[in-house]
């Protein structure tokens, strides 16, 4: 039986209606990156960081007293080794002070150092606070190549304030938790990998990331690793992120 013009449209709006479902469940980028985001920065916490940078031939470990808000706020001061015991890194969103005990001066970072190299090592002043993959980059979702990791391409918007001139990041499908970053110059070449290897779960579908390897794609023997422990999950108080705690600490 022959179907008439006005039965098409009707079979073809049901079968629209019928798909809209599945369109309006197609995950949405800026919400993933932002999820992605807050469980890469962590809670509010007090925690120790051991950084471990690995050289050719050589290799140097730093222990760092952590205070972060999980979102734009950290204090970190050096704790060992001895000879640079003292420094102090305050982060407020795109404002970094550094302390150096040395010199009885506390030095402001300029907005181009954001991606300089923490105390020498392959990780970068952005790696450990703010939200900058947020804030300068428009993010698109790949087709899933597994069933259980998204990937998110990240490209800089105009002016954005920095270098990479493509950012890949892939997520657990499940927890949003971020897995593995690559970070591409201009020229599509692979600069620097970030993969984070161990995590704790803390909370219902909240997880802390506890050990993170880094690794410099341009130099052979080049790599970082920072693992998290002795945390203390809770809010952590506003003296904490005054210039004040560069010099004095926090907790007294």
């Amino acid at each position: 039986m022959g179907l008439n013009r006005k039965t098409i449209r009707l079979v073809t709006s049901g079968l629209l209606l019928l798909a809209a479902p599945a369109l309006a469940q197609s995950p949405d980028p800026k919400a993933l990156l932002h999820e992605a985001v807050n469980q890469l920065r962590g809670p509010a916490m007090v925690a120790t960081y051991t950084l471990a940078v690995e050289r050719p031939g050589r290799s140097k470990r730093y222990v760092l007293r952590v205070y972060t808000d999980g979102d734009r706020r950290a204090l970190i001061q050096v704790i060992e080794p001895k000879r640079e015991a003292g420094q102090a890194f305050l982060m407020l969103g795109e404002d970094i002070w550094i302390y150096n005990p040395r010199l009885g001066r506390v030095l402001r970072l300029p907005p181009s150092g954001r991606n300089d190299r923490f105390l020498g090592s392959d990780v970068s002043y952005a790696d450990l606070s703010g939200r900058d993959l947020e804030d300068y980059y428009e993010v698109r979702l790949e087709p899933a190549a597994e069933a259980d990791r998204l990937t998110l391409v990240l490209t800089p918007k105009p002016r954005a304030p920095t270098p990479w001139g493509r950012v890949v990041l892939q997520i657990e499908a499940a927890t949003k938790l971020p897995r593995r970053i690559v970070y591409y110059d201009q020229r599509g070449q692979p600069v620097k990998e970030i993969e984070m290897r161990k995590v704790a779960r803390i909370a219902e579908g909240r997880y802390l990331v506890t050990d993170t390897l880094v690794i410099d794609r341009v130099r052979e023997g080049y790599r970082t690793v920072f693992e998290v422990s002795d945390w203390r999950i809770g809010t952590v108080p506003d003296r904490c992120f005054a210039p004040t705690a560069l010099k004095r600490g926090c907790e007294r």
